[in-house]
């Protein structure tokens, strides 16, 4: 392929599939902010997010400059982000859960120099940037603030039209990602402009994401699948409407209003969503795709979304380093096997390796391996971890999965969480698979922990359905009927909740702080 076209074919579609929607789709509309309901077409924003860049040019933001962003889903954000890639600048998405020296690390570890916030975020971002060096410019919508520039000065018709920046490719870098941290300090993981076309490809192939569809964008910008599908149906044309926090009665409004095509929520809210009082009033018949997790959502979810939804319900597994979604299960594949995570996107090479790198064959146990045009650059300022994790030409998830007779692969657990009790190895995600087929048992966690005669422990936190009850014998027995005896919860916590982050994660590490009541 000549060097001249690669750049075009691979960079991020804000910067040259924008331009191209203002020319073929300009009086469509683009986004359209869930609170507000303030719309705009691709024409307009493809204006706005140019004069956008003009002026973050002219204060002295260019290629490569990080800009730490704390801010909900809107419009306005989206736009930003969209202005940021244009001229070759890096997006630090910030997570709004964090408190505020957490923050504070990120954004003196990427080395902002610029910060956009929102009117609800203001204050935090300010506790995050006290003492910082850096950043020298600040700008907040939504508000007026001492010491903040209004975002309504970005977009002025005064502004000049900034062209594409040139030097810019698919492979230059477009966000610092950063982990949760769930394990220790966060790792900004360095993504490229290049990740989010194939995101968009694995989106349509899969999904069948269009240019007719409208996405709900409720997952936060600071999460890869978040900023990665909205992003991908921006790339194909079609139209996305921004929720910033969850509420499922004002999803349900905006489903009806906006005719809504594709939703994405996260295990811990979907079946918040589906067990609304506002679900029976609502005319949900634009539905038609409506993603969740793959291996950890309990069949009835499944047949209630689309029984109750008429939405066609898909599991996926992802990871922030591969550059978002990785495998994606239909609700047949789940129906037949409600562990499986179905099949790995079809944009991506993959294999299940041993510790030398070695294809497992069909059955066995191995580590998943993928190679993609989304997958990370590596991991910002920490070269040692980043050979570890691309290494011999693959990027290690650090996940165990099994690859299924029928081409389907099955996610066995996290490397780090294996169980090793009594000489035998405890996967938890199995025994969390089986504790959630119990009718009582709204969800499940699974951790290892000390034990003097045996190494380890298998310990359970379990929340219940609400009006049920269960012993701890009685979760014990069901989990030995259907696995080996050594699986069975030595240890059962009956909890309200179960600690998640802003992806669903369970936070394992936090339960493993929990005091033990034998």
């Amino acid at each position: 392929m000549p060097a001249a076209v690669q750049p075009l074919l691979t960079s991020v579609p804000c910067r040259y599939l924008l331009k191209r929607h203002a020319l073929e789709r300009a009086g469509k509309t683009a986004v359209i902010d869930g609170l507000t309901g303030e719309a705009i077409t691709y024409g307009e924003l493809h204006l706005r997010v140019a004069r956008m860049a003009g002026w973050l040019a002219s204060h002295g933001i260019g290629p490569g400059d990080r800009v730490a962003c704390l801010a909900l889903n809107g419009k306005a954000y989206t736009e930003f982000i969209l202005a940021l890639s244009w001229i070759g600048a890096v997006l630090v998405p910030l997570n709004i859960r964090h408190a505020a020296p957490e923050l504070r690390f990120i954004i003196e570890d990427a080395g902002a120099r610029a910060c956009f916030s929102c009117s609800q975020m203001a204050p935090l971002a300010e506790a995050a940037l006290a003492g910082n060096a850096t950043v020298d410019l600040k700008v907040l919508h939504g508000a007026t603030r001492a010491g903040w520039i209004d975002f309504n000065a970005l977009v002025a018709s005064t502004n000049p039209v900034r062209e594409m920046e040139p030097s810019v490719s698919g492979e230059s870098l477009s966000m610092l990602l950063y982990t949760s941290g769930t394990t220790g300090r966060p790792k900004g993981c360095m993504i490229p402009q290049r990740t989010w076309t194939g995101y968009a490809v694995n989106m349509a192939a899969c999904f069948g994401m269009g240019e007719t569809d409208v996405y709900l964008a409720f997952l936060p910008y600071f999460h890869v699948a978040g900023l990665g599908t909205a992003l991908s149906q921006l790339i194909l044309g079609g139209t996305i409407v921004t929720v910033p926090l969850a509420d499922p009665k004002l999803f349900y409004r905006l489903i009806a209003e906006h005719r809504v095509s594709i939703m994405f929520l996260v295990p811990g809210i979907s079946a918040a969503f589906i067990a609304d009082e506002s679900r029976a009033a609502t005319d949900t018949s634009s539905l038609k795709v409506f993603i969740s997790g793959a291996g950890v959502e309990k069949l009835d979810l499944v047949e209630a979304v689309e029984a109750q939804l008429g939405a066609r319900y898909y599991g996926i597994y992802g990871q922030t380093e591969a550059g978002g979604k990785v495998t994606w299960a239909d609700s047949g594949m789940l129906r037949d096997d409600p562990t499986t995570y179905g099949r790995v996107m079809p944009f991506y090479d993959y294999m299940l390796a041993d510790d030398d790198d070695h294809d497992v064959p069909t059955g066995s146990i191995g580590e998943l391996c993928v190679r993609s045009s989304t997958v990370m650059l590596g991991y910002w300022n920490h070269p040692a971890a980043t050979a570890e994790t691309l290494k011999n030409d693959w990027h290690h998830t650090g996940d165990l999965f099994v690859r299924l007779a029928n081409g389907q692969v099955k996610m066995v657990d996290r490397k780090k969480y294996l169980i090793k009790t009594g000489g035998e190895n405890v996967y938890p995600q199995e025994v969390e698979q089986v504790l959630l087929r119990h009718d009582a048992v709204a969800d499940a966690a699974v951790i290892g922990i000390p034990d003097e005669r045996w190494g380890e422990a298998v310990m359970a936190f379990v929340v219940l359905k609400s009006g049920r009850e269960l012993t701890r014998a009685a979760i014990a027995d069901w989990v030995g009927a259907h696995i080996a005896g050594y699986k069975k919860p030595r240890y059962v916590e009956f909890v309200a909740a179960l600690p998640r982050n802003a992806s669903g994660k369970i936070l394992k590490s936090e339960l493993a702080t929990r005091p033990v009541d034998g």
